[in-house]
């Protein structure tokens, strides 16, 4: 083979395939009736701005904000019921058309990130003796089907360490 002939380097992996879970940021039906009424799930009204830094961890398509990208901070619930355990916090979206919609797949970034995991039963209560702390690099996707495993278990939430903020949603693929 001639060095012009050469394969073309594989992309690079940018998601952690797996078959038991399926990861989900917000729902995006939700968000396109946010964006279209201009005001978040607490009333206020969604003021976007223009990134200058990058790397703001999006809650819309599960990926990292790029410099240039329009984004908003916005007030959110990933609940779909209300009562005692429906949580509502600051997340960062697009402030307009996602530049990608997530896969199922757990993205890369959020292995690196400290996340708190949240199973929440059948009942919409936490199932508080699976809750955990992850940290970087020690199996966040092994935690999260580790929870999914247990039948009490309907769904896993990851949240921010930090902020406390909602990061995404697993469930049996």
């Amino acid at each position: 083979m001639t060095p012009t002939s050469a394969p073309a380097p594989a992309p690079a992996r940018i998601h952690t395939r797996t078959q038991s879970a399926r990861i989900t940021g917000i729902d995006l039906d939700e968000l396109a009736r946010l964006r279209e009424s201009g005001v978040d799930h607490d009333g206020n009204p969604v003021q976007p701005f223009t990134d200058d830094e990058g790397d703001w961890p999006m809650r819309c398509c599960l990926t990292d904000s790029r410099v240039g990208d329009r984004l908003a901070i916005v007030n959110w619930s990933p609940f779909p019921w209300h009562g005692a355990y429906r949580a509502a916090g600051p997340i960062v979206i697009h402030a307009d058309r996602c530049p990608s919609v997530p896969d199922g797949s757990l993205p890369e970034p959020f292995e690196q990130r400290r996340q708190i995991l949240r199973g929440y039963g059948h009942h919409h209560r936490i199932v508080y003796r699976l809750g955990r702390l992850v940290e970087p690099g020690t199996g966040l996707l092994a935690a999260i089907e580790e929870m999914l495993a247990d039948p009490e278990v309907d769904f896993v939430q990851s949240h921010n360490v930090l902020a406390g903020c909602y990061s995404f949603t697993a469930r049996r693929a």
